[in-house]
């Protein structure tokens, strides 16, 4: 083939790649590793609607400079915290309303891990309230409800938080009872159905990394004084996957999945998880459970192979890009541009070509 014709070939197999968006690429399929970057301490950390970070060091509140920038500065520090000895623990979580708001912070049972409390906090001046309430993960329902995943010593379940209410007294409704294990993550996705599993097991008949949903309608019933949702003969199996840890949704509906078994027996640790759209649409249709073997359905990230690691997983959906946290330590993924896809591509065919 000539060198005329193989620049010809090579700018019409370009211009399909470009008209087509490259032919079917996806978040789930295309993420590839887009380098790490450093928190200011090894936290909880979250994103804010326009793209941007935050974090915590104990109780001081780090905000990312611009979007992308990967670089912190302090925004103040919560009034009236009582956090865990940072030689042991930190915070539980930081959540950030809807809105872009106000941000919410668990204590992780402060100092002497017997004195539960969230606060919610404005970010403009970080004013705000302290209310006692037992918490694992927390997910905004809107921009005064905050759900929560919390485990006593007698039960397990998920509680919807009026945070407009006394936090001397707050209204803190359990909508799902009856979790067989330890607390887990938690998400809504788009339809309002709530996700959330069995972080360790300890009764079942739920096993580690259980991953249920649950209508919305369902735990909107509870919440407005209904039965509460029983966790085990309740809602539809999604996956059993890892510990069930740090739940949520990429751009295009994938679930992440965080966490992981180190000591249920079973092995399920040392990756971060991410259940194709698909498989997860096929589940809530009755279809049954995904199958985590199967790398069609779920996808393992595993930027760090410690013979030990365990990753808590977001995503930021202004830049598309997902998140796996180790320590202090962010690695993050991302899917090419398009373009930028197809420009690769066509640079490989030249360099085949011109060999």
């Amino acid at each position: 083939m000539n060198e005329r014709k193989c620049w010809c070939l090579i700018a019409g197999l370009g211009l399909v790649f470009l008209a087509t968006g490259v032919a079917g690429a996806d978040d789930f399929g295309n993420y590839t590793f887009a380098g790490s970057f450093a928190l200011p301490a090894a936290g909880v950390y979250d994103v804010f609607p326009d793209g941007r970070l935050v974090t915590l060091d104990g109780a001081d509140v780090y905000t990312e400079t611009a979007v992308g920038s990967r670089s912190f500065t302090l925004l103040g520090t919560l009034p009236d915290a009582d956090m865990p000895d940072p030689a042991w623990s930190g915070p539980a979580f930081v959540s950030v309303s809807p809105d872009g708001g106000c941000i919410a912070v668990g204590n992780n049972g402060g100092f002497n891990w017997n004195n539960y409390q969230v606060g919610v906090f404005s970010i403009s001046d970080l004013d705000g309230d302290w209310f006692a309430a037992d918490h694992y993960e927390a997910e905004w329902v809107d921009d005064a409800n905050l759900a929560l995943t919390a485990g006593t010593s007698s039960s397990t379940g998920v509680t919807i938080l009026d945070t407009t209410t006394d936090p001397t007294n707050p209204v803190n409704t359990t909508v799902i009872t009856n979790i067989g294990g330890a607390s887990a993550g938690l998400a809504f996705d788009t339809n309002g159905n709530l996700f959330t599993g069995n972080g360790f097991q300890f009764g079942g008949p739920s096993d580690t990394g259980w991953i249920r949903a649950f209508p919305s309608t369902a735990w909107q019933a509870a919440l407005a004084g209904g039965p509460t949702i029983d966790f085990e003969t309740d809602g539809t199996l999604i996956a059993d996957l890892l510990a069930a840890g740090t739940l949520g949704f990429d751009t295009e509906g994938n679930l992440h999945v965080g966490g992981g078994d180190l000591y249920g027996g079973s092995g399920d640790y040392n990756y971060a998880g991410l259940v194709c759209s698909t498989a997860l649409a096929d589940a809530l249709g009755g279809g049954g459970a995904v199958n985590p073997l199967d790398p069609s359905q779920v996808r393992r990230f595993d930027p760090d192979p410690g013979a030990s690691s365990v990753y808590d997983v977001n995503c930021n959906t202004v830049t598309g890009e997902l998140y796996l946290r180790l320590g202090g330590t962010v690695y993050a993924y991302a899917v090419p541009e398009p373009g930028s896809l197809a420009l690769l591509i066509l640079g490989t065919l030249v360099c085949s070509i011109r060999r």
